[in-house]
């Protein structure tokens, strides 16, 4: 690859022992590559980042939920570089009011995203607004910061975690996959680097098949960027469905149950991805295996809403 990433993220994140919670269980604490640019989206910052200043990009221009984690870190970490952001945030409710404003959404108007909001219906077209947006000057991330060139965020997190299991590998790495890049990338690293070692999303939302599409696609323009890297098809990718409660977003009783029950051990999750996949690692799926490392990968602002 003939790019540099930045160095945005505090890493390498620990990988810890939490057999207290259930026996053999270790968790991956990506909750900790930073403060306000925390959990999982960073390391995909860092190239996606990286390729925009590379290109001259003035500002780059982002989409996703109200309470995105992703356009919040993208907001910080274009702040952080002098750049402009704007993202585009789903809603079909607008806040009114800064006093309104709470968890990631306020954080990204704390530093100064142009934001505009827009209809369910309209984001449907998101791809079109995205390029809109973006004109000659920006650079347009997908959502979730999900692409070829995001990937490499997990790729090299997979490198990462493989040194540090060194000769005590696990039987799975499990994460929440909402929109699959995370995925994308744990998936083509680890079957880089410990092939026989799995990599299981958790679908938070949709289902398996339209993670596996999008892992698959992400997994080719990765290795346009990357010939030496394996090409998985939508059939390499393992996506476990029956953990989205509610619905996206909406907790379950079940779900504040898992919630308390990790909190109680200091283990913060949050309510819209990490709870929903824990709760799959904590029922003991079967093929998660008896010793799984969970991805921690944040949302800790998802919590103050």
């Amino acid at each position: 690859m003939n790019l540099t990433p930045l160095r945005l993220a505090q890493r390498p994140t620990p990988l810890e022992d939490w057999s207290a919670l259930l026996p053999g269980l270790r968790i991956k604490r990506d909750d900790l590559t930073g403060s306000t640019l925390s959990g999982n989206k960073v390391r995909k910052l860092e190239f996606l980042m990286a390729h925009a200043q590379a290109l001259g990009k003035s500002y780059v221009v982002t989409c996703g939920g109200l309470q995105s984690n992703h356009c919040r870190a993208t907001a910080v970490a274009a702040a952080q570089l002098g750049m402009g952001c704007k993202v585009l945030l789903r809603t079909a409710t607008v806040p009114q009011a800064w006093d309104a404003a709470t968890g990631n959404y306020r954080l990204m108007r704390a530093v100064g995203a142009d934001i505009e909001f827009v209809t369910p219906a309209e984001y449907q077209d998101r791809a079109r607004l995205l390029a809109a947006a973006a004109g000659t000057r920006g650079y347009a991330i997908p959502e979730g910061g999900s692409n070829g060139l995001g990937a490499f965020g997990y790729i090299t997190a997979a490198e990462e975690l493989a040194t540090q299991w060194g000769d005590d590998p696990p039987t799975s790495v499990v994460c929440a996959t909402g929109s699959g890049g995370t995925l994308a990338g744990l998936a083509i690293g680890l079957a880089k680097v410990a092939p026989s070692v799995p990599a299981w999303g958790v679908a938070v939302c949709d289902d398996a098949p339209t993670f596996q599409r999008i892992a698959a696609r992400a997994s080719a323009e990765a290795c346009e960027w990357d010939a030496s890297l394996p090409r998985l098809g939508e059939a390499d990718f393992n996506v476990l469905e029956g953990y989205v409660g509610r619905g996206y977003a909406q907790s379950s009783p079940e779900e504040q149950v898992t919630l308390m029950k990790a909190g109680r051990r200091g283990l913060v999750l949050d309510p819209v991805y990490t709870v929903k996949a824990f709760r799959a690692v904590l029922a003991q799926e079967p093929a998660f295996g008896s010793r799984p490392i969970f991805i921690h990968t944040g949302g800790l602002l998802g919590l103050m809403t």
